[in-house]
């Protein structure tokens, strides 16, 4: 009886060998499989962002009205007139204040007067923007020199004016050829072209002054220097 319990002994410790050892094997050739990554790695992109706009810009500007025989000039926001083709409609000059009548004094004085109570401002320019309808079409342009007007000038002529720079009593528009970095547009005169008839709407003119980070991708300005005005036609 002694000799049958020990060969069940010695028969089971075999087989719990035998199984030990194909764990073992089984275990040893198994190949772990990666664990799926369920966490979305994110690739950080370094972008650089245009920095945010900002117009630091201190002037202030109004389109005013010269009317001479020393009545001073007013700060015009209507304007009427008949547009009658190649008559003038008006002329407008650009002051650096929006007080509402100021001198009949000396143009180039009187831009230096006011001129002076800024500093820092001689990288400034003056540029225009005109707006009116020809039927259902709307023109919207940015003028910054003469050229910049052509396209509708059988409609609208616009005849711009360095008076800061102009020496004597008579002198004509500023042309093309005659612009520089120092020009300074300061007034704008309108003139009714051959078509005046075809403008449907009143025109809005705005002056501003501007430096070069002060327009859009499309060219249009976006600064806060600026003044706009209403030239309504007397004939409608």
């Amino acid at each position: 009886m002694k000799k049958i319990i020990l060969w069940i002994t010695i028969i089971l410790i075999l087989v719990a060998s035998c199984f030990g050892i194909y764990l073992f094997i089984n275990n040893d050739n198994k190949v772990d499989e990666p664990k799926e990554n369920k966490t979305e790695e994110k690739q950080e992109v370094d972008e650089e962002k245009e920095p945010e706009y900002v117009d630091n810009n201190p002037i202030v500007v109004g389109l005013y009205k010269n009317y001479h025989n020393g009545k001073e000039r007013e700060l015009i926001k209507e304007y009427n007139a008949k547009w009658e083709y190649h008559k003038d409609i008006s002329s407008f000059e650009v002051f650096y204040t929006n007080e509402e009548l100021i001198s009949s004094k000396n143009q180039i004085q009187l831009i230096d007067e006011y001129k002076n109570k800024y500093s820092n401002i001689d990288n400034y320019r003056i540029g225009y923007l005109i707006e009116f309808s020809i039927g259902d079409n709307k023109i919207n342009k940015t003028i910054l020199r003469p050229k910049d007007s052509e396209e509708f000038f059988d409609y609208l002529e616009i005849y711009l004016y360095d008076d800061y720079h102009r020496n004597g009593s008579w002198y004509s528009h500023t042309t093309e050829e005659e612009m520089n970095e120092e020009t300074l547009l300061t007034s704008i005169k309108l003139t009714a072209g051959k078509k005046v008839n075809e403008i449907t709407s009143d025109i809005e003119l705005t002056a501003f002054t501007y430096d070069s980070d002060d327009f859009t991708d499309d060219g249009y300005y976006k600064g806060i220097s600026k003044y706009t005005i209403i030239v309504k036609n007397n004939n409608n």
